[in-house]
C-alpha cells in the first residue's frame, strides 16, 4: 500500500471535487489486458458469458464438475486482478467434484462498463444466474472470494441462496485498510462485518499471518461479527497473495465438508501448523433479531 500513497492522495482530492469515476478506477485498479486463458491455466477451461441485469456481457471461465455433482463453486478475484488471475487461482479447485465458474467484473480485462460497488454486485448476481443455467435451478452454489472478491461474495450471500462462503485474505471494512487521509473520500462502502452478520450459511476464512494488505486482525474482527457458523483458518507466514497449490486443496476439502454438514472434521484436513478458530452461532439480541430467533 505504501507505493500508492501519492496516487491515493490525488484520488482523495479528486473525490472531494466530485470525480467519483476517477476515484473508483483507482480504488478497484482494474487490469485491462485481454485474457488469453491458455497463458493463465494448465488445463484451459471453457469460456462462458454472463449478462448482467443492466445488459453488460462479462467473460467468465468454467470447468465442468464430475458426473452426478450438483455443486458449483464461483470464484471472485480481487483488486488489481482480472478473470485470468481468477482462473489461475481457481484451477486448483477444479476436478474435485463440483463445477468451477470464474467470475469477472465490468471494466476489467475487455469487459465494458466501469466498476462500482453496485456494479460488481450485479456482476456477481449474473454469474450466480449463469451457474444455475449451466447446471440446474437447484444447484448448490458455493462462493469463494479473494480480498475484494471476498467482499463481493459475502454481500451476494446476503442476497441470494447459497450453500457456503469461503474468504481468502479478506478485510473487515475497506476504510480500515485504506490510508487515514483517504478514508473520508471513499465513494464505495464495503463493510464486511455488516455483511457477515447477515449471512446464513457457513463462512470459512483463510488468512495469513504475514498479510500486510489486510492484516490478520481484520479477519479476526470479521469472524467475531458473524451471527451464524463461521471459522477462521490461520496460515503461518502466508501473505495476501494466496499460495493456491497448497490452499486450493484445503478450500476444496472445506467445501466438501460444508456440503456434507461435517465442518467439525475440518481440522483433520488442514496442513500441519494451520490453526482453526471456531465461532459458533451467536445468540446476541441483534443476531437473534436479524435471523428470526434461530
Amino acid at each position: 500500500m505504501r507505493t500508492g500513497l501519492r496516487l491515493l492522495l490525488l484520488t482523495a482530492l479528486l473525490a472531494f471535487g466530485g470525480c467519483a469515476g476517477f476515484v473508483r478506477q483507482n480504488l478497484y485498479k482494474p487490469r485491462t489486458d485481454i485474457v488469453a486463458i491458455a497463458d493463465w491455466t494448465k488445463s484451459p477451461p471453457a469460456e462462458v458469458r454472463a449478462t448482467t441485469a443492466d445488459g453488460i456481457a462479462l467473460q467468465g471461465f468454467h470447468w465442468a464438475g464430475k458426473p452426478g455433482s450438483h455443486d458449483v463453486i464461483i470464484f471472485f478475484h480481487g483488486r488489481r486482478a482480472h478473470q485470468g488471475v481468477g482462473a489461475k487461482y481457481a484451477q486448483y479447485l477444479a476436478g474435485k467434484g463440483p463445477a468451477v465458474l470464474v467470475a469477472s467484473y465490468r471494466g476489467f480485462a475487455g469487459n465494458s462498463g466501469s466498476p462500482s460497488r453496485e456494479g460488481l454486485l450485479r456482476d456477481g448476481a449474473a454469474f450466480i444466474a449463469l451457474a444455475r443455467q449451466l447446471h440446474s435451478a437447484d444447484a448448490r452454489i458455493f462462493l469463494v472470494g479473494h480480498s475484494l472478491g471476498g467482499a463481493v461474495a459475502l454481500e451476494l450471500a446476503t442476497r441470494a441462496p447459497v450453500a457456503g462462503v469461503v474468504l481468502i485474505e479478506p478485510f473487515a471494512a475497506l476504510g480500515e485498510v485504506a490510508p487515514d487521509y483517504a478514508r473520508p473520500f471513499l465513494v464505495d462502502r464495503w463493510d464486511n462485518r455488516e455483511a457477515i452478520a447477515a449471512v446464513a450459511p457457513p463462512v470459512v476464512i483463510f488468512h495469513g499471518t504475514a498479510d500486510d494488505v489486510a492484516p490478520l486482525p481484520q479477519a479476526q474482527s470479521l469472524l467475531a461479527a458473524a451471527c451464524n457458523r463461521a471459522l477462521l483458518v490461520t496460515m503461518p507466514g502466508a501473505t495476501h497473495k494466496p499460495n493456491m497449490p497448497v490452499l486450493g486443496p484445503a478450500i476444496a476439502d472445506t467445501i466438501r465438508l460444508i456440503a456434507e454438514d461435517r465442518l467439525a472434521a475440518l481440522p483433520a484436513t488442514l496442513p500441519e501448523g494451520w490453526r482453526l478458530t471456531d465461532h459458533p452461532p451467536a445468540r446476541t439480541p441483534a443476531c437473534l433479531t436479524r435471523h428470526g430467533g434461530r
